[in-house]
């Protein structure tokens, strides 16, 4: 059988501050209970994972992040 191990991969205060400042830019209220912490998923005895990147809802778009990156990615 199967079995998935799920981490939780919490949001560094170091990312968080970044996009609290661009919201702040551009004059967007950022609300926190419109921020998911992503988690990491490993199927255990193989070597198989996979990073569940941070999802962020600001003005109905979702945008992704993961930690130690410089770039996110932004979904319609």
């Amino acid at each position: 059988m199967i079995s998935i191990v799920k981490k939780k991969n919490k949001i560094k205060r170091e990312l968080l501050s970044k996009i609290e400042w661009a919201c702040s830019l551009n004059a967007i209220k950022l609300e926190h209970e419109m921020i998911f912490e992503g988690c990491l998923r490993i199927v255990e005895h193989t070597n198989l994972a996979y990073v569940e990147p941070h999802r962020v809802i600001i003005k109905d778009k979702l945008f992704l992040f993961f930690n130690d990156c410089d770039s996110f990615m932004w979904e319609i």
